[in-house]
């Protein structure tokens, strides 16, 4: 069974409860290699989005606990998945969960620069609060220090799965169908900009702010100078 045949399957399925819509991904349809990094609203997210992109061989990094589910774990692994540890939980010293953060920034601009394209979420966890919070993490900080020539930095902000049984929220509504947005912007020159000029924490702070603005379809964070 193709990644074709299964993109439809599983989007047949989605689309019972979920009203998909898709903005702004004409841009992945290019020759480019890509790196994509969504916000991270619900424990679903990286399905739908090999789902909806089924056209792009894209490879999500996803969490160890994830990728044990009999289910969604097979079909993770057969659209070609990484699997990182869950370093909240493992029983690591900081200095172990350092060396394996080193390890997997390594191993996706060690992919980028083979032509994979890759998806990852900076936050590294789902959000259980309102907003995107990426803190201190270091991946999207390192990984965008060193990015390859010719990878195109596509970010992605979702949004409808937040209050929905696969968040993380402490306030759930049960909706029958859900509307849920995709939006997609090739920020590689602003992305390449901030790792230059800022340090990890100011970077992360600039992709909180794209992924917490409003998603009102196609009014997007003002690009200045500045940012």
């Amino acid at each position: 069974m193709n990644r074709f045949i299964i993109a439809k399957i599983l989007k047949g399925l989605f689309h019972i409860h979920y009203d998909v819509h898709i903005e702004g991904g004409e841009i992945l349809r290019d020759k480019h290699t890509y790196l994509v990094l969504p916000n991270h609203t619900a424990y679903v997210d990286p399905l739908l989005l090999v789902t909806e992109l089924w056209y792009l061989p894209i490879r999500p990094l996803v969490d160890e606990l994830f990728m044990r589910h009999w289910l969604y774990g097979r079909i993770l692994r057969y659209a070609g998945a990484i699997e990182v540890p869950d370093l909240q939980k493992s029983k690591l010293s900081r200095e172990e969960g350092a060396q394996i953060a080193q390890h997997l920034s390594e191993e996706v601009i060690r992919q980028l620069k083979a032509g994979e394209d890759i998806c990852f979420y900076p936050s590294g966890h789902i959000k259980t609060i309102d907003k995107e919070m990426i803190g201190n993490r270091r991946l999207a900080y390192e990984v965008c220090s060193a990015l390859p020539d010719g990878v195109r930095v596509i970010l992605c902000r979702m949004r409808g799965l937040e209050s929905s049984h696969w968040s993380k929220l402490k306030e759930k509504k049960w909706k029958w169908r859900r509307t849920v947005v995709l939006h997609f912007e090739d920020r590689t020159d602003d992305v390449r900009r901030w790792a230059a000029t800022l340090d990890k924490r100011q970077f992360n702070q600039q992709l909180e702010a794209w992924y917490n603005h409003p998603l009102d379809h196609g009014n997007t964070v003002k690009r200045d100078n500045k940012s």
